[in-house]
């Protein structure tokens, strides 16, 4: 049985290169001070409880469901861009093959920031509304 020896050095650089040490939570509060949004008003946008939002804030370990991603994404009333990049963050995209996500990404692009607008997207087209 041969065993393939790993490149550390290319590993490590490969990694250090890409590896983005931002976590979840981070980006939230830059996005927070950057748009000059409340944690009340990122809740009442995003249907999310304080909380919740409180926890992802503050604990770095915190990995938060698709749903709340995507959620917050539209609370902060990210671009297209911007949620990509926030949702790549926490280990997810958008599916091209959802047409839950594309409903998403049309909205955030349109300028909605409320989830219950986006909501009522998703109930024209029978497709699964976020809690709120």
């Amino acid at each position: 049985m041969s065993h393939l020896k790993c490149e550390c050095s290319g590993l490590s650089e490969f990694i250090s290169s890409n590896y983005d040490k931002r976590k979840f939570g981070t980006i939230v509060n830059e996005y927070l001070y950057k748009k000059n949004l409340t944690t009340t008003e990122l809740s009442e946008n995003a249907g999310i409880d304080r909380k919740l939002i409180s926890k992802f804030v503050s604990d770095d370990h915190y990995h938060p469901s698709k749903d709340t991603s995507l959620a917050v994404c539209i609370g902060l009333g990210l671009n297209s861009r911007e949620a990509r990049k926030l949702l790549k963050l926490a280990g997810y995209s958008f599916a091209e093959n959802s047409r839950r996500d594309l409903v998403v990404l049309y909205a955030l692009d349109a300028g909605v920031c409320h989830i219950s607008e986006v909501n009522g997207y998703l109930k024209e087209l029978g497709e699964k509304p976020f809690k709120e």
